[in-house]
């Protein structure tokens, strides 16, 4: 127990408190997108449209923590998998591309920032609230 222990460093900001619990989620066993998304979940409560499936998965996880709303857009990797999510309000879009050969999802924050050339990507799309992006 105490390797572990303090599994929350409170001094820390909020991102640092979300990279804490992220870590301790990955290292009891969770997949990294999971994880993602029972920290950062979309604002499921207000979509309509979404299915019976989707809706029960987020209402089961909201009975197990409370969801981080910090404006911020997530980009996270595990070594295998690499993705971003945005925060749940929107606050702070990103631009996200698949390249040509399908195996590089390329996370942008804001115009000007990549260094490819324009037909370099076969998908260009911004992000939304609390939507998960990965490969």
């Amino acid at each position: 127990m105490k390797d572990i222990l303090p599994m929350l460093d409170v001094r820390g900001s909020d991102s640092a408190r979300l990279d804490n619990t992220l870590e301790f989620m990955t290292m009891s066993g969770m997949d990294l997108p999971l994880a993602v998304m029972m920290t950062i979940p979309k604002p499921w409560q207000y979509i309509p449209t979404m299915s019976r499936e989707k809706r029960a998965f987020y209402q089961y996880y909201a009975t197990m923590m409370e969801p981080w709303d910090g404006p911020a857009s997530i980009i996270f990797t595990d070594g295998d998998v690499m993705g971003a999510v945005l925060d749940r309000n929107g606050l702070r879009p990103s631009r996200y591309y698949v390249t040509d050969d399908g195996c590089l999802i390329f996370i942008l924050r804001g115009r000007g920032t990549g260094w490819y050339s324009a037909g370099a990507y076969r998908k260009k799309r911004t992000s939304s609230p609390g939507k998960n992006v990965a490969g």
